[in-house]
């Protein structure tokens, strides 16, 4: 609904269905024209968001952008494969979103354009091959620069309108000339190279040739050329396009995709700022109260917003968009918890893994969660106390094993009758990775974790 009030302000006409079926139907209603789909990944217990994009490209001509939080690379690549006007992350900011429809209206033009000059490229080939006595007809009123050669010795032997005007050439200063010898092409080392190997392959094509009018005007073109015969004799045949508007936007697309790289980096940036600013105030008010219960609240609620405030500082310091370095992001987590530890040591051993944005800050919520439980309650009595952290990856699995030395867990301990918010989060942040959790009351508490991320 917000992102749906936030686009009717920027003077879009927007439609929103939450399922497949919805999506389908409503594409399918003749009464209403719809000119782009924003599509998000997760849509119910139906068909996802993939499969859904699929069946829309596969019966409408449309232009299909995917929003979505998922940042997870095997997602985003899935999404590449089924369509090529964009992927934004959700919460990115309206002024994104916007942007991005912008520029998959312009992909789409520029596909459909592209389209077009195929087909007309297709059909002509056609129409000369299998209508050569219309060949004069097509040869005068074609949209590229076409040269007739002679395949013996270069000689131009005929030249279209169109190069004609392109160059800045008359046909009577082209005509029964060797191409190598107009100033055009004079300049490019490899005419007369080109010229010998399509005497040997008959065939060559060149996708970015720069060619200087007559006004010294350096355009980009590409370039094909193919020997076919006329009345038994061997003509080559070059066809000349003009790519330089388009070298022109794929410059423009790159320089799009640049900004758009800097500005997810500046918007890390401050996210990582606000997070800072959050505990400092937490901090200010922890400073300023006389309870002692809201002080220990405060510091509970100054570690969670930290371990998220470490996970958007490690983004920015290693650029990354999408995979965090787990032992660094696990260290810094683990880091935070000396001030509150006294005289308990805190042992770790955690293996280089990298895993995305979304399952390190559960991971993160989960060590400061489990270690601020087992500092709080372990050890009663102050007595020096140890506590381990082990992560160890094999293949796609993770398993995470805190254990410490204390009191261990009350007799008749049951899981499912926590009352502690912090177990009952962990647990949450368990099932949401897919994972299960063992606890074990033996010389202290042991907790076992683990989960698939593939």
């Amino acid at each position: 609904m917000n992102e749906s009030i936030q686009l009717k302000n920027y003077g879009y006409d927007v439609m929103s269905v939450t399922n497949s079926n919805d999506a389908l139907n409503a594409l399918g209603d003749h009464e209403t024209r719809f000119d782009l789909v924003l599509m998000d990944i997760d849509l119910g217990s139906e068909m996802d968001g993939t499969e859904t994009a699929k069946l829309i490209l596969e019966k409408y001509d449309i232009p299909l952008l995917f929003l979505s939080s998922h940042t997870e690379p095997e997602v985003v690549t899935k999404t590449e494969n089924i369509t090529s006007y964009g992927y934004v992350v959700k919460n990115s900011g309206i002024t994104i979103l916007d942007a991005s429809i912008k520029m998959a209206f312009k992909l789409y033009d520029a596909y459909q354009h592209l389209n077009h000059h195929q087909a007309e490229i297709e059909t002509s080939r056609k129409e000369l091959e299998f209508f050569e006595k219309r060949y004069r007809r097509l040869f005068e009123s074609a949209k590229d620069g076409i040269l007739i050669l002679n395949a013996n010795d270069g000689m131009i032997v005929d030249v279209n309108p169109y190069l004609m005007e392109l160059l800045g050439y008359s046909k009577e200063e082209l005509l029964n000339k060797k191409i190598w010898d107009i100033s055009a092409f004079q300049n490019i080392d490899y005419s007369r190279k080109l010229f010998k190997e399509l005497q040997k392959k008959d065939y060559v094509r060149y996708d970015n040739l720069p060619l200087e009018t007559r006004n010294g005007i350096l355009i980009h073109v590409e370039f094909v050329s193919n020997v076919y015969l006329v009345d038994r004799e061997k003509v080559i045949q070059c066809n000349i396009r003009d790519i330089t508007e388009r070298k022109h936007y794929e410059k423009t697309l790159t320089n799009d995709i640049e900004k758009k790289d800097a500005l997810f980096q500046e918007l890390q940036h401050r996210t990582k700022n606000s997070f800072h600013m959050i505990m400092s105030l937490i901090s200010i008010r922890s400073t300023v109260t006389q309870s002692v219960e809201t002080k220990n609240v405060l510091e509970e609620l100054t570690l969670r917003v930290k371990s998220i405030s470490d996970l958007y500082s490690l983004l920015y310091e290693t650029e990354s968009f999408y995979d965090v370095p787990l032992r660094a992001y696990c260290n810094k987590v683990i880091e935070s918890m000396f001030n509150f530890s006294n005289d308990i040591v805190i042992r770790k051993s955690i293996d280089e893994v990298k895993v995305s944005t979304k399952n390190a800050a559960t991971i993160g919520m989960i060590l400061v969660e489990l270690l601020s439980n087992s500092i709080k309650y372990a050890f009663p009595k102050s007595k020096e106390g140890v506590i381990n952290v082990d992560l160890k990856s094999k293949n796609s699995k993770i398993t995470l094993i805190i254990e410490d030395n204390g009191i261990g867990l009350p007799e008749n301990f049951d899981m499912t009758q926590i009352k502690s918010m912090g177990l009952h989060l962990v647990d949450l942040m368990v099932n949401q990775l897919h994972g299960k959790m063992k606890l074990i009351s033996e010389n202290g508490t042991k907790i076992i974790i683990e989960c698939n991320l593939s």
